[in-house]
C-alpha cells in the first residue's frame, strides 16, 4: 500500500476540492505537506452565518449553509464582543470600552485597531437603552485581504445611528473621498418606500433592492420584496427579474454574490436574507431566516432558529488562511 504522506501534490490539490470546512482542517492537521498544501487551496464555501453565543456553553454559533449544519465552536476571543461585520473572512469585534479589533475566528488570527471615540465624544442619547456599542458602528470592511497582506485599509461607518430627518431627493451619489473629495451624482432619484434597501452589484449591474417587513404579535414575516435596475448613463430605475441564476447573499454588514453551478446547495436566482432593526423588542424579533426566490416572487425559509435571534446574524466568508 502506498504511503499517503507520498501522494503526489496535484493529487492532494485534487482532493482538496471535494472538502468541507471541517474536513479542510482535518486534512491540514495530517502532516506539514498536507497543511501546506491545503493553505494553497482552501474549500470553496458558501458563505457562513455568525449566530448568538450559545447560552448553555458560551460558545460561538455558526450556521453552514452548505451542510444545513450548527457548529458551536469555543473562540474565547469573542466572549461578550459586539460583532460589527465581516469582510475576507474576517470579523471585525468592539467591546464594551470601544476597543475595537479584527480576528480570524478559524485561524485565531487577531490584531488590534485603532480605538474608537470615548463615550464623552457623543452627544447624550436619550431614547435607546441598548449599549453603545451596538450603535457605533454601522458596517467595517477591508480593501485586501489580511492573510495576503499586512499593509490593509479599514472602512468604517460610525459616529451615527441612524438618519432620523434628512432634506435629500432620495438621488445617488458617488462620494469621493480621497485627496480631492467630491460628490456626483450618478443615479435617478429613486422611491424608497422599504423598511430596508440595499444597493447590490449584481454580475456588473447596480440593483436598488427593497424590502417590506411588517411587525405584529407573531414573529415578523417579509410579505413583499421589489428589485429595481438602476441605469446609471441616463438616470433611469426599472423593475428587474434576473436571468442568469445568480444569488446574493444580503445583509447590512456584508453583501455578496454567488454562482449558484459551483454550489449544488445553493438556490438559483435567490436572495438569503438576515436583516431586521435593532430597536425592535426581542421578543418580537423572528426566528427563521428566509429566501426571497426572485424569479418566483416566494418566500421560503433556510434556517429555523429553536430561539428568538437577538440580533441580525452576520455573513461569513470562511477564510481558514
Amino acid at each position: 500500500m502506498a504511503d499517503w504522506l507520498e501522494l503526489p501534490n496535484d493529487m492532494l490539490e485534487h482532493l482538496t476540492s471535494f472538502l468541507s470546512l471541517p474536513d479542510y482542517h482535518r486534512f491540514s492537521a495530517i502532516c506539514h505537506n498536507w497543511r501546506s498544501v491545503a493553505r494553497q487551496n482552501p474549500p470553496r464555501q458558501l458563505p457562513w452565518l455568525v449566530l448568538e453565543e450559545d447560552d448553555v456553553t458560551n460558545k460561538c454559533k455558526f450556521f453552514s449553509l452548505e451542510e444545513n449544519r450548527t457548529y458551536l465552536i469555543d473562540i474565547p476571543e469573542l466572549q461578550g464582543q459586539h460583532l460589527c461585520g465581516s469582510s475576507y473572512g474576517w470579523l471585525f469585534t468592539m467591546d464594551v470600552d470601544l476597543n475595537f479589533r479584527l480576528l480570524n475566528p478559524f485561524t485565531r488570527k487577531c490584531y488590534d485597531l485603532p480605538c474608537l471615540s470615548p463615550y464623552d465624544s457623543f452627544e447624550d442619547i436619550t431614547f435607546y437603552d441598548e449599549p453603545m456599542n451596538r450603535i457605533l458602528v454601522a458596517k467595517a470592511i477591508l480593501d485586501c485581504d489580511p492573510s495576503h497582506s499586512l499593509e490593509f485599509k479599514v472602512l468604517i461607518m460610525h459616529d451615527f445611528y441612524g438618519v432620523v430627518t434628512y432634506s435629500g431627493n432620495n438621488d445617488i451619489y458617488l462620494v469621493n473621498t480621497g485627496p480631492h473629495p467630491n460628490v456626483k451624482r450618478v443615479g435617478p432619484h429613486v422611491t424608497l418606500h422599504g423598511r430596508f434597501a440595499y444597493l447590490v452589484d449584481y454580475m456588473g449591474e447596480l440593483l436598488l433592492v427593497q424590502s417590506y417587513r411588517y411587525y405584529f404579535d407573531e414573529p415578523h414575516i417579509t410579505t413583499r420584496m421589489t428589485i429595481s435596475k438602476i441605469n446609471l448613463e441616463d438616470k433611469t430605475y426599472s423593475e428587474y427579474k434576473p436571468t442568469e441564476g445568480h444569488s446574493v447573499f444580503m445583509g447590512a454588514n456584508s453583501c455578496m454574490t454567488i454562482d449558484p453551478r459551483k454550489y449544488p446547495t445553493c438556490r438559483k436566482n435567490a436572495l438569503y436574507l438576515t436583516d431586521w432593526p435593532l430597536n425592535i423588542s426581542y421578543e418580537h424579533v423572528c426566528k427563521d431566516l428566509w429566501i426571497y426566490d426572485m424569479r418566483e416572487g416566494s418566500f421560503s425559509t433556510y434556517y429555523n432558529a429553536r430561539q428568538y435571534i437577538p440580533a441580525s446574524p452576520i455573513w461569513l466568508n470562511p477564510n481558514p488562511r
